[in-house]
């Protein structure tokens, strides 16, 4: 029950046992913390006695050692070399490519007048992730990624496993599929690294980015810069994770307009006031302000990352209980963002709980998409560049509304990101 329907199970919990949750699952202690002042304790205050979770730790086999399953202080070594190619600035150089890349998927979706979004919605974040860290144009690639991204997905339950490293050269479908797509994604990536080696000229990309980025802080030349090996694991890590995230949300996020056509009216009036017909730029972010409202307001219904955990690296006191070494740490976003004391109503899709105001009258983790502490998520900042501009293309050109015969409940399927189960069917129409 835990693994298979983990975000309803641990929505039960914290309605039913409150804010700090203790259960037994695969022969470990769980600590489920629903409370935002437990949940700083746990990403910020008692970081230092945590490793990531199990399945990013066993998921190295597949990501390498990038910013998602390395420790420290291999992990803050490389969020420093990462830092500058998700700076602000960096990030604001985007903004045309995702423009250009949603007008796209608006012309490739015409004559359609009902459609499955979440497959439109991959491959648009596909074409966004790979221009704007390979500067390159990843249709001829499509195939090979998703199909890599899906037996990734099947990594989970494997994940907790005993012997994991034992299952992993075993012969079995779900392992061929894993290493059939971490072979097929390393040599696209490994090929994009040996051509900036060729030509080292800065592409305006996060791949070049990552090659310039020089640690001021390493004690030889040598360890100053990420090898292949290195960027690599960071690219697998963008390409993957990135992508598929961001998918995620976006399916979410216009199929919850296309269920609450007042919302989505006052969406298109705000993109009309401030853009007209004309693509968004990123110095148009500031002004979409009801278009990062909707965007932050399905993030919280359905975060892609759904619970974000930690596992014990050493026994630990903690309020009175001794966290056990090799413990599993839970901080599910999908319960406290469901919490009526933070949310009224909180099962009601309303974009005004993010204003200005709003906001300022919630604790820090009442709401936290992107995780917090030493490793938030470093490409935050990108991800709300991308929902946002791409939200304001798409309502801007498009209508959606739920076809008579569609479900009024999204069916979700948590794994290594919790994506929408089965299709997402909308009625299109231009405007």
């Amino acid at each position: 029950m835990f693994t298979q329907n983990a975000a309803e199970y641990l929505l039960h919990n914290a309605q039913r046992y409150g804010d700090f949750v203790w259960f037994r699952a695969l022969g470990r202690d769980v600590f489920q913390f629903n409370h935002p002042e437990l949940i700083a304790d746990m990403l910020v205050r008692d970081g230092k006695y945590h490793h990531r979770n199990l399945v990013m730790q066993r998921s190295k086999a597949v990501l390498g050692e990038g910013m998602l399953t390395s420790e420290e202080p291999l992990h803050m070594r490389q969020r420093r070399l990462a830092a500058p190619a998700f700076h602000r600035a960096r990030i604001q150089a985007y903004g045309e490519i995702i423009a250009n890349m949603t007008a796209r998927t608006v012309a490739e979706w015409d004559g359609q007048n009902i459609a499955d979004a979440h497959p439109a919605m991959l491959l648009l974040a596909l074409r966004i992730v790979g221009k704007t860290l390979f500067d390159i144009e990843v249709d001829d690639e499509v195939h090979t990624i998703a199909a890599a991204v899906d037996s990734f997905q099947t990594f989970l339950p494997l994940a907790f496993l005993p012997f994991p490293h034992l299952i992993q050269r075993l012969p079995l479908p779900a392992m061929r599929r894993i290493r059939r797509g971490r072979e097929n994604v390393d040599r696209l990536i490994y090929r994009m690294i040996a051509e900036r080696r060729a030509d080292p000229t800065d592409r305006g990309d996060l791949l070049s980015m990552l090659m310039a980025s020089v640690d001021a802080e390493a004690e030889t030349d040598a360890d100053a810069r990420m090898s292949d090996a290195q960027l690599r694991d960071e690219c697998v890590t963008v390409l993957l994770a990135g992508h598929e995230t961001t998918a995620n949300a976006l399916s979410f996020a216009l199929w919850l307009l296309g269920m609450h056509p007042e919302w989505q009216d006052a969406l298109a009036a705000e993109i009309a006031r401030v853009l007209g017909r004309r693509l968004p730029m990123a110095e148009d972010y500031s002004n979409l302000v009801l278009a990062e409202q909707v965007f932050a307001e399905s993030l919280r219904l359905y975060a892609p990352v759904c619970v974000t955990s930690r596992t014990a690296a050493e026994s630990y006191a903690y309020r009175g209980v001794t966290i056990p070494k090799g413990a599993f740490l839970l901080a599910p976003q999908f319960a406290v963002h469901r919490d009526p004391r933070w949310w009224d109503d909180p099962l009601r899709f309303d974009p005004g709980r993010f204003t200005k105001e709003a906001k300022a009258g919630r604790p820090r983790f009442a709401y936290f998409p992107f995780g917090g502490g030493n490793r938030q998520c470093i490409g935050e900042g990108l991800s709300w560049m991308e929902g946002v501009l791409c939200l304001s293309v798409l309502v801007q050109r498009l209508k959606f509304s739920l076809p008579e015969d569609a479900s009024r409940r999204m069916a979700v399927q948590p794994s290594v990101t919790m994506r929408p189960k089965g299709r997402v069917m909308l009625r299109i129409e231009r405007r």
